[in-house]
């Protein structure tokens, strides 16, 4: 499969000006059911592809197992994952911290039958505080539901709008 990356750099910010680098892993988890996993905040109000930060010198597959372990409890098999999609950020004055900062969003294609195990689970406390939790969504009903999130979640949450972007791609990529 074939990587895809889009670059967000509107203050054409040079990689000598930046100042920190965050990198996160996400996984489109799809079964033979025709469906795909998703963790929902219910104190956020809002869907996600399963995944998170990088911890200090993982590497982005080490990172993925370790996240989807975390928020689901599925055991990945490193050999049956395929980087589909990359987003990076060059964003001046993070947050008004004065460092400049590339936020770097690595997106994994899993085909996966396991499920997910609320009992093997080791979600943070901030997850657990915001009622973190798996739902299985059938793939053609997922934009629609992206796009109904976006109109009702909580914050303006440019991430929704990433994640349509990228299930847009992951269906033309996979048409036929």
């Amino acid at each position: 499969m074939k990587t895809i990356e889009k670059i967000y750099n509107y203050d054409n910010i040079t990689p000598d000006e930046i100042d920190e680098k965050t990198t996160r892993v996400r996984a489109l988890l799809i079964n033979s059911k025709n469906e795909i996993l998703m963790c929902y905040s219910n104190g956020l109000q809002h869907y996600e592809f399963p995944g998170g930060h990088l911890e200090e010198n993982e590497t982005l597959e080490e990172g993925l197992k370790r996240e989807i372990l975390e928020e689901t409890g599925i055991v990945l098999d490193l050999e049956k994952i395929d980087l589909f999609y990359a987003i990076k950020y060059y964003c001046k004055n993070y947050h008004n911290t004065k460092k400049n900062r590339l936020v770097e969003i690595y997106y994994y294609v899993v085909y996966c039958d396991s499920t997910y195990d609320d009992s093997k689970k080791q979600l943070d406390s901030n997850e657990i505080i915001q009622n973190y939790e798996c739902q299985y969504i059938n793939v053609d009903d997922l934009k629609n539901i992206l796009i109904e999130n976006k109109k009702t979640t909580k914050e303006n949450n440019s991430a929704l709008d990433d994640m349509i972007l990228i299930w847009d791609e992951f269906l033309k990529a996979n048409k036929g």
